[in-house]
Order: structure tokens, then sequence, then C-alpha cells
């Protein structure tokens, strides 16, 4: 079997450089060059040099045994021709690339549907920089809402069209499959959890020496609030942001900052902020820095609008950090009882939660909640990762074996895509490694 694994996945999107899909194209691709069997698997990896990639990951996929494709340098098409590729993987399906699927079967990871979902919230004009934007956004919200409505569903339609085996990574993105296209049929779902990056090795990312950033940013251990991913309007900081700035009215009674990092532009942040001595606005910051940033706060606060699955939580609950955070989407089923919910639109509910965790007896609760549910969550995604990568790795007639019995295979290889067929099933994986 000739494999491409789609490797512009990992790097960056639009309005991000790192983000959970691509941190997850990133494991899934360690797991499958440790378990793959190069005598039965031609593995390809196909990335974009005009844009950034983790070179450790770029190296690691050539020092296993797979052979690296500059899509800057051959086009897809002839990629697919060329190498005679009969399975493609994306973990994340950049529309802008031309992926010829026509002779091939297709894999396909669809984290959520948050466009759906979600497709913009008021708060997003605060983030746009430029009058163009505002004015685009200000049209998507009040005054073409279906339209651009129906422009998303159609976009996500493609991925349900009965030719690409579809991934999902929690319950919830499978009900919302579910509720936005009901053709599908439940059985065809199914739903792996969501890795990270000690499921594929332990200490994968070791944290960097705190000294160092607290130099850096003026910040003190245990006495700064953490809030993450702050670029993007549908992460939600600014509401966080806004219940801050209400507590620090009372200097004496809240000596505490606030770091906020993936700030691309500090001045959507700083024009909102009056405490501006209290708020540590850091750019992307490396994984090692971040994993430190973790391990330090005294809290982690999540505002989050919208999740397929939702990895910030848990890498705060790894050590212990108590965590608040929005009672939407995908986050209540990951994070379970281990963290304090907020309605992620109320400034003033988030105030509330956050003025809760400075109780000692309910701050030791769940910190004390925040490890277990992390060691729940890390075995289920430490299985279910064992199970994608052999279901990646499995020629097509043994998918079903995987996941249930008396499977008609013999109806199911007919829509199979053998080489130059794609008509396939729709697949999704459930969180927790089962049948749903």
């Amino acid at each position: 079997m000739n494999f491409l694994y789609d490797l512009t996945a990992t790097q960056p999107t639009l309005d991000s450089k790192f983000h959970g899909g691509g941190a997850y194209a990133e494991i899934v691709l360690l797991k499958i060059l440790e378990t793959f069997d190069s005598k039965k698997i031609n593995l390809f990896a196909a990335y974009d040099s005009t844009r950034y990639i983790n070179s450790t990951l770029l190296n690691e996929a050539k020092n296993s045994g797979a052979r690296i494709i500059d899509i800057s340098q051959e086009s897809p098409n002839e990629i697919f021709e060329k190498y005679k590729i009969s399975r493609f993987y994306s973990a994340l399906l950049d529309e802008f690339i031309s992926w010829d699927f026509s002779h091939c079967e297709v894999i396909a990871t669809v984290h959520g549907l948050r466009g759906l979902e979600m497709p913009l919230d008021p708060v997003a004009l605060k983030y746009e920089t430029s009058l163009k934007n505002k004015i685009k956004d200000f049209v998507k919200l009040k005054i073409l809402p279906t339209y651009y409505a129906k422009k998303i569903y159609n976009g996500y339609k493609r991925f349900f069209d009965g030719e690409k085996q579809i991934i999902t990574v929690s319950w919830h993105s499978k009900a919302s499959i579910l509720s936005f296209f009901p053709n599908m049929k439940a059985e065809d779902i199914k739903v792996f959890a969501s890795p990270s990056f000690d499921t594929i090795r332990q200490n994968y990312i070791v944290p960097s020496d705190f000294s160092s950033l607290a130099k850096k940013y003026n910040i003190e251990r245990k006495k700064y609030f953490l809030i993450t991913s702050s670029a993007r309007w549908i992460k939600n900081a600014m509401r966080a942001v806004f219940a801050f700035d209400s507590l620090f009215d009372d200097k004496k009674a809240f000596d505490f900052k606030v770091v906020l990092t993936g700030v691309n532009a500090k001045s959507i942040f700083e024009r909102q902020i009056r405490h501006k001595e209290k708020f540590v606005l850091a750019e992307y910051v490396e994984r090692n820095e971040l994993e430190s940033f973790n391990q330090n706060a005294f809290a982690f606060v999540y505002p989050s609008l919208n999740e397929g699955f939702g990895y910030p939580p848990l890498e705060a609950m790894k050590y212990g950090v108590p965590v608040t955070a929005s009672g939407t989407s995908s986050i209540p089923e990951i994070c379970g009882d281990a963290a304090l919910y907020f309605d992620p639109y109320s400034a003033s509910e988030i105030k509330n939660r956050i003025i809760q965790l400075m109780n000692a007896e309910i701050y030791s609760e769940f910190s004390r909640k925040a490890k277990a549910q992390y060691e729940k969550v890390f075995a289920m995604q430490k299985r279910d990762l064992e199970t994608f990568a052999k279901y990646l790795t499995t020629p097509p007639l043994q998918h079903y074996s995987l996941f249930g019995k008396n499977q008609n295979l013999t109806a199911f290889s007919k829509r199979l895509p053998i080489h130059k067929r794609t008509h396939c099933r729709v697949h999704a994986l459930s969180a927790f490694g089962r049948a749903a």
C-alpha cells in the first residue's frame, strides 16, 4: 500500500501558527512511524516548504523511512499519479490545496463543525484591526447571516459525500455531525479521543526553566492565571480579560497577574484593558515554554466558545492546576467534574468562578480532581491512539474487524475504494474507542 500522510495539517493555518489540529496530526504521525510495517506500506509524507514546519518532526519522518514530498515542488496531482498513492490521510484538510482524490482511498479527521455551531460572535469584531474586516464581519453577523451559514454548510458537506472515511474526536462532535447531517447513520460514526504528546512519548515536551520565563515576563510561580490561544476570537480570551479587569479594580483583594499566550496583535487587548500592568501579553511561545507556563500557573482559565475536543485544560490538569472553563461543546465531556464551569458569554460569571478558586478548600478540591481527570483521559487517549494507528495502516477489508462483529465484509468491499475507486462508507471513531 502506498500511503500518503498529509503533513501540511501540522503547518500554520490562516489564523494560528500552532493549533490543536496541528498537534493532533504530529502525534498521529509519530505513532505511525513507530508502528508501521515498511514491508507492507510505502509511507509518503507531503508538506509545503514555503510555510513553517516542525523540523524535528520532519527529520523523524525521514529517519523512519518515510519519503518526504514538497508540494511547492510537485503538484498534488503529480504526487498521486507519480507515486501511485492508494491511501491518503489528512488530520486537517486544507481546502486551498487541490488534492487529487479520484484514484485513492481517503481518510480524514473532522475535529468538529465549529463553523456551523459558532459561525460568528459579536466579540469577533473586537479582534479585527482593519475597518474592512470589521465591516465584513458585521455583514456576516447582522446583515447576511443565513447566506454565510449556507456557505459554511456547503463547505463542510464535502466531507460527508460518502467517498471519505471520516474520523472525529469526541461524542460532542459525533452528535453535531448527526444534527447537521441527519442522513448520516449513527452506526457509521465512530470516534477516537484526540491524543496528547504524552500518549506517544512520556515527557515528550519538557517544561523550560521557569526562572527565565519569570524574569522575561515579570511573573512569579503560582501568582498568575493562564489563558492560551488568545489570538483567535473563538477562544474568547477577551471576555475573560473583562472579568479579570473588573477584579483588578480592587487591587488589594486580588494580587495576581494574568498571562495570555498566542497574542499576535497586542493592540487588540491593550485598547480594552484598564489595568495594563496586570496583564502579560505574550506572543506564540515554544511548546516547552507553554508547558512551563501550565506547570507553574495558579489556575487555568478556558473561556473557549467551541471545541471539538480541547487540549489546553488537560495540559494544565496534568500538573494539578485547577481549571475553570466554558460549559459548552466538548469541554464538559473532556474535563468531567474536574472543572468549575461558567457561561462563556458572561464576563460576570467568569469573574464569579475566579473568585471561587480563591477559596482554599475549593482550590484544593479542584487541584486534586484535575490530576485524577487527566489520568482518566490520558488512559483513554493512549488506548485510542493505538487503535487509530492500526486503523490507518490496516488494509480496507480489515477495518471493520477492529470495531464490531457480524459485519458484511462482502457488501462493504463493494463500497470501498480499491486503487481507482473511492466509494466508501463514512466513519468516525468514538472518544471511548468503541462503536456508538
